[in-house]
């Protein structure tokens, strides 16, 4: 499996600067993903225009939902629109849609990730909806300091 910095290279033409920033996130992004409960991924623009993942952690805290590694996968049109617009408009995104082979619809929040000309990249926390355990007080904590650091 290619690493981020290789597909940064390959892919896109992100700056150093740039790049090391995504680097950074990624390096430290396993705390987020524990703080959500959820999948995490990091979709990058390629010199294409299309959407392509260039990392993807799991939560230690919470069941993942994908069995395979995304990493270098395209986005499918409706993730890639969804990606679009919370990179056009700098914005968290938020949708429920079907993805890569699974049967159920997976919800997916979109967060921009600003680079030092503006968004980046697209960091997505991916959750399947379809659970009917409630959520306990520490689990709404931390999704609570989680929807902080993401704004």
């Amino acid at each position: 499996m290619a690493t981020l910095a290789e597909l940064l290279r390959q892919h896109t033409e992100i700056s150093k600067d740039d790049s090391a920033h995504l680097q950074q996130l990624i390096g430290e992004w396993g705390m987020l993903a524990d703080l959500c409960f959820a999948d995490m991924i990091l979709y990058l623009k390629n010199l294409e225009g299309q959407w392509i993942v260039g990392a993807q952690v799991r939560p230690a805290t919470g069941q993942t939902i994908y069995r395979t590694d995304l990493v270098e996968s395209l986005a499918n049109p409706a993730e890639s629109g969804l990606l679009n617009q919370a990179m056009s408009t700098g914005s968290i995104s938020e949708a429920e849609l079907h993805k890569h082979e699974m049967f159920d619809s997976v919800h997916v929040l979109a967060i921009p990730v600003r680079g030092a000309d503006g968004p980046i990249a697209v960091l997505t926390r991916e959750w399947s909806s379809k659970t009917s355990r409630q959520p306990g007080e520490l689990e709404r904590t931390y999704l609570s300091i989680f929807q902080r650091i993401a704004e």
